[in-house]
């Protein structure tokens, strides 16, 4: 996959979720288990991003992505909105890949 390089997967599983910008768009990166998730930084509801402070994405316990502006919770795998003021919405994946123990992401084709 053709993309950018945004950190090692060392470096993403020492905090499990980290923050990057991809040609002027913030994205985020998040471990799912041992999977590599990818998000535009954008909540569904207003636009808002999502982390109240840099690359920090998941909820208290560790178990969803939240939205800091409304509370909305997000599964971590699919991006979906499970409650919140979004419910039934989801978040915008991106393309992720680990090559050679490097995560590369590509913003969706419509970015």
């Amino acid at each position: 996959m053709s993309g950018k390089t945004l950190c090692t997967l060392d470096e993403l599983k020492a905090r499990r979720s980290l923050g990057f910008e991809i040609d002027g768009t913030d994205v985020f990166l998040v471990l799912d288990g041992d999977r590599v998730c990818g998000y535009l930084d954008r909540c569904p509801h207003r636009g808002t991003p999502l982390a109240w402070k840099p690359d920090d994405y998941l909820d208290r316990d560790g178990q969803h992505l939240i939205c800091a502006t409304h509370g909305a919770l997000f599964d971590i795998g699919s991006g979906h909105c499970i409650a919140g003021p979004c419910a039934g919405a989801g978040l915008t994946p991106i393309e992720v890949a680990v090559v050679a123990g490097k995560v590369v992401a590509r913003l969706p084709a419509t970015e």
